[in-house]
């Protein structure tokens, strides 16, 4: 009985931190509609901080970390970018959870960056996958597909 309380106690400890999480990301998605960007990354940062033992452990802390990956990408902050960036490969390097798209994010911020020829490698190396093909252009700034398809 005592066991099955304190993983109780647990869970709620960790749900009490995942909506900081949820809370921390609503505030920095919001300051950042509003062009808040120092504040607007300085919460997710929060967020970030929030989850228990680091986002690096956690399911959601790849979509976490995904989406101001989106955002630092948005509005060309490649500094931020990387952060994110490096946050999701450490969560999907612990998890496995999407290593062909990590690969793909990549490639997306090296032709952020200017990186070219680096994207391209990425991108052509990720094409060749098994069952990969055009696949993570399909949702994606046509402008991606575009470049890879004019380097081919």
């Amino acid at each position: 009985m005592y066991l099955t309380i304190r993983r109780y106690k647990k869970m709620l400890l960790d749900s009490d931190r995942y909506e900081a999480v949820i809370n921390y990301g609503k505030d920095a998605i919001n300051k950042l509609n509003e062009n808040e960007l120092e504040e607007g990354f300085t919460a997710a940062e929060k967020g970030w901080e929030a989850f228990p033992e680091s986002g690096a452990k956690w399911n959601q802390g790849y979509n976490y970390a995904k989406m101001f990956y989106g955002r630092a990408l948005q509005y060309h902050d490649m500094a931020i970018a990387k952060l994110w960036l490096d946050r999701m490969t450490e969560n999907n390097d612990t998890l496995h959870i999407f290593d062909f798209e990590i690969d793909h994010m990549k490639a997306k911020y090296e032709f952020e960056a200017g990186n070219h020829d680096i994207a391209f490698q990425i991108w052509d190396n990720l094409v060749k996958q098994k069952g990969v093909k055009y696949r993570y252009f399909e949702y994606d700034d046509p402008k991606y597909l575009e470049f890879y398809k004019s380097k081919k």
